[in-house]
């Protein structure tokens, strides 16, 4: 099974939903915004973000799957100016791998293959 859960819980602000995003990743006052990759053989059905309580958003790519290989840019909103949130990816087979990410020192968010999920500037 690739479920993985790293970390310990943080507070999460208010997150709407994702919206498409400019090539070069950057934190614009509130706005988030970088590339995920998916560095793994399988596709990835969704990406959330997750709250204290365990609870996480909707899909940020309801209309989509992200292939093996491919990025996609993404963009959230956070009203707290927090940095520091919980990601979810699911795969196609059902399984989930979790980990927490400080979303103000990255431009990239890598699934790897070996189940971590990484921020990368």
């Amino acid at each position: 099974m690739k479920t993985i859960m790293i970390g310990a819980m943080s507070a999460l602000a208010l997150l709407c939903g994702a919206a498409p995003a400019s090539a070069a990743p950057v934190q614009d006052g509130d706005y988030y915004t970088f590339t995920l990759v998916n560095g793994t053989p399988w596709t990835i059905l969704t990406f959330q973000t997750g709250e204290p309580n365990g609870t996480y958003s909707q899909d940020w790519m309801p209309q989509r799957v992200l292939e093996a290989g491919d990025d996609v840019a993404m963009r959230f909103y956070d009203s707290e100016d927090a940095c520091e949130y919980y990601v979810k990816i699911v795969f196609e087979d059902g399984d989930a791998w979790q980990q927490k990410l400080d979303f103000c020192e990255l431009e990239y968010v890598v699934v790897n293959q070996d189940g971590t999920i990484e921020g990368i500037e």
